[in-house]
């Protein structure tokens, strides 16, 4: 299966895989969801094709850095403030893939 580009990203749908580089990591915060306090951190993922907004919920958002390469599976894509964003479920998954 090939990874999505951010350029073929369509909003309310679910995108299977896609790959990019941390081009900016904001800072992190604690949002209350699902009866719990969660990390909470935007960060914008960079591609050849584009970059696009993703909300990163977990403790996985404590990790992140700026230049770090990372793949996700399973996130949502929806219209933000008239832009692309693309955010983690319970079911989605993130690897880091290199260090910066």
């Amino acid at each position: 299966m090939n990874p999505t580009s951010v350029h073929d990203l369509q909003p309310n749908r679910t995108i299977s895989a896609i790959n990019g580089v941390i081009a900016r990591s904001y800072p992190i915060s604690m949002k209350y969801a699902r009866g719990r306090w969660l990390h909470f951190r935007q960060i914008v993922l960079e591609d050849a094709s584009g970059w696009v907004l993703v909300n990163v919920w977990g403790q996985v958002a404590t990790e992140l850095l700026r230049g770090q390469k990372i793949h996700i599976k399973k996130a949502y894509c929806f219209h933000q403030n008239g832009a692309l964003c693309l955010t983690l479920s319970i079911h989605s998954r993130l690897k880091i893939c290199t260090q910066a």
